[in-house]
């Protein structure tokens, strides 16, 4: 059976609003980014309600990481303060009682302080993060994107088909804003979840396009000298 799926929601304002009491479902070494999606098994019970409550409201969630991976089987881990607000875009009731989601990252959002509402799983009163440009917009980033471009393109040779580069190399040149060309390539090309998080974390477009740059150049120069990546 394929996921029931609806349309990502994201307009900002829903979003704005659904930080006042935010539902979190902290995972340990996952990064989503905004734009991208990602499904997700729920079992656990705290979670399966989190889920059920999310979608009988505004189908959002946030994504925070877990601090510690040893912590996370506890009542209240610690996480990290950015994290991706998710659209539940797919959903799938299991008849053993699992539930199979599908969500989208529509933003970023930081958390403030934890609500103890009495509820199974956690809230946090949070609020968007919002992309920061220098000085003369998005057209004084060109260069950055240009070259986060070209290092797309050098990967092509480097990397199996089926890894996407191509597209992802012409999405890149087709695409005009620069913090979601950013977060579309460190979605597909940056793996290690502390990476993740340092673009994730950080609202500097100029900086985030930066960060991305620096893991892509790492990478092609191990492709290059025939190394594999470790994730």
């Amino acid at each position: 059976m394929s996921l029931e799926r609806h349309a990502p929601r994201t307009e900002r304002g829903a979003l704005a609003r659904a930080c006042a009491a935010l539902k979190v479902f902290p995972l340990p070494g996952v990064v989503l980014l905004p734009g991208a999606p990602a499904p997700f098994h729920v079992f656990e019970a705290r979670y399966l309600a989190l889920f059920e409550a999310a979608l009988a409201g505004d189908r959002l969630v946030a994504l925070p990481t877990v601090v510690d991976d040893a912590q996370v089987m506890a009542e209240r881990p610690e996480l990290h303060p950015v994290a991706g607000i998710c659209v539940i875009v797919g959903d799938q009731e299991n008849d053993d009682g699992t539930r199979d989601v599908l969500l989208h990252c529509a933003g970023r959002v930081r958390l403030l302080e934890e609500l103890l509402q009495g509820t199974a799983w956690r809230e946090f009163r949070a609020e968007l993060v919002e992309d920061v440009f220098p000085p003369g917009g998005a057209a004084a980033l060109q260069g950055d994107v240009e070259a986060l471009g070209q290092l797309c393109y050098e990967l092509i040779p480097l990397l199996p088909p089926e890894s996407g580069v191509g597209r992802l190399t012409e999405a890149v040149a087709h695409m005009k804003d620069p913090a979601a060309i950013a977060d579309l390539v460190a979605a597909a090309a940056v793996t290690e979840p502390a990476a993740r998080y340092r673009v994730l974390a950080e609202p500097e477009v100029a900086r985030r396009l930066k960060l991305v740059d620096q893991e892509l150049a790492a990478l092609l120069l191990l492709l290059s000298q025939g190394r594999t990546p470790r994730n």
